[in-house]
């Protein structure tokens, strides 16, 4: 039997235990930082491995370690562990119980899935040479986790020659998703402050417009992406809050304007920031009143390594049955994950796995086909193994 037929076998008998802690863990969802009952789950299954465990990394996140038989390379696989603030609408067994609070993105499937993993590659320890870190992640989803758990020695002084995620998609069931190159976005955040003159409506002579100058700021700054980035490249602009104005009768003088930046590539990202400076402050400036602009830097884009990917699809495409399914490429996600924190110290594969196009992600009703949670186990097992060069 080969070791790509004993992760088959061993996905297979596992299949029932992932399932059942992908529900214990969907009933029990905790939101960034809270993951207290989850952490504990986790670090309890894995101490029933005899896995070295290290446990309160950024307060929740824990790192498991296992050797094989002899020292090798070192692969880190990375699972992330917190919920969303959702109230969940479906109606289902292992519905969450928790109210307002909900795994409406599928960490809770990467839990479960990296606990089957560290199951399989305990069971074969032996058959390969390297050292498996498991790393489950508190705070993806506010808070850059991951970043915080790196701060926070993570990896020590251990040298990592690789790194390999997944992320459960809303998209064809069993369905492989795997690119080169930078794959998700530059996330940041950005706050406009426009202060103008305020003074009566009756003589809006002696005033500055915030209002007024805000309205041109927004036409202004939709200008950026057309004519300021490079059209080759995939970048999103938006304004979600406006907040100024105090009365009816009143100029006002004072509006303040946030909102997101997701571009893929770094000149990109560098472009829309120092436009969307630039343009805030000239126009404001022009009608007579000023403008501040800050930028709070969120998380990197993914960059998937090309020589891994080529390794990991190869696997994926020709020596691993993949319940008949092909591997495909995707253009760069606009969505954002702070697995980029990794990626850019760890030559990294980050891929995705078809779930089923129920609802979409961060909804209400986000729902899965639990059949493909199999697919994500033997993919993440066997691409652990070919990373170590074992197959």
């Amino acid at each position: 039997m080969t070791i790509l037929d004993k992760i088959e076998a061993l996905s297979d008998k596992y299949e029932d235990y992932i399932i059942d802690m992908r529900r214990r863990i969907h009933s029990n969802p905790e939101l960034s930082f809270r993951e207290h009952e989850t952490s504990s789950l986790v670090i309890g299954e894995l101490e029933k491995l005899n896995i070295q465990t290290r446990s309160g990394i950024a307060g929740n996140g824990v790192l498991g370690v296992l050797q094989g038989h002899e020292k090798g390379k070192t692969v880190l696989l990375r699972a992330d562990m917190d919920a969303l603030p959702i109230q969940e609408e479906l109606d289902v067994e292992f519905k969450s119980r928790n109210p307002g609070v909900m795994h409406a993105c599928g960490h809770d499937i990467h839990t479960a899935n990296l606990l089957g993993v560290a199951k399989i590659l305990s069971d074969i320890r032996l058959d390969f040479k390297g050292t498996v870190m498991f790393m489950f992640q508190t705070g993806e989803e506010k808070g850059g986790g991951c970043k915080k758990m790196l701060d926070d020695g993570l990896l020590g002084s251990k040298s990592v020659d690789a790194a390999l995620a997944l992320h459960v998609m809303p998209v064809e069931s069993c369905k492989l998703l795997l690119s080169k190159g930078n794959i998700t976005a530059n996330s940041d955040g950005f706050t406009i402050k426009i202060f103008g003159k305020s003074a009566h409506a009756s003589r809006p002579q002696d005033g500055v417009d915030a209002i007024h100058i805000a309205g041109h700021v927004i036409v202004g700054l939709n200008s950026i992406l057309s004519k300021n980035v490079d059209p080759g490249v995939s970048a999103t602009f938006s304004i979600g809050k406006i907040k100024g104005g105090r009365a009816n009768n009143i100029v006002p003088d004072y509006v303040e304007l946030t909102g997101m930046i997701r571009a893929d590539t770094e000149e990109s990202r560098d472009a829309i920031r120092e436009n969307l400076n630039s343009i805030s402050r000239g126009i404001a400036e022009s009608f007579g009143g000023h403008a501040e602009t800050e930028v709070r830097e969120g998380y990197p884009s993914i960059v998937n390594d090309e020589k891994l990917v080529d390794k990991i699809r190869d696997l994926f495409s020709r020596d691993l049955i993949v319940m008949g399914e092909s591997v495909s490429e995707h253009k760069p996600l606009m969505t954002a994950d702070d697995f980029g924190y990794i990626s850019r110290i760890v030559p990294s594969v980050y891929y995705m796995v078809g779930t089923g196009d129920y609802a979409p992600q961060h909804s209400s009703k986000f729902f899965v086909d639990e059949k493909c949670i199999k697919l994500c186990t033997r993919t993440m097992a066997a691409g652990a193994l070919r990373l170590l060069d074992t197959i």
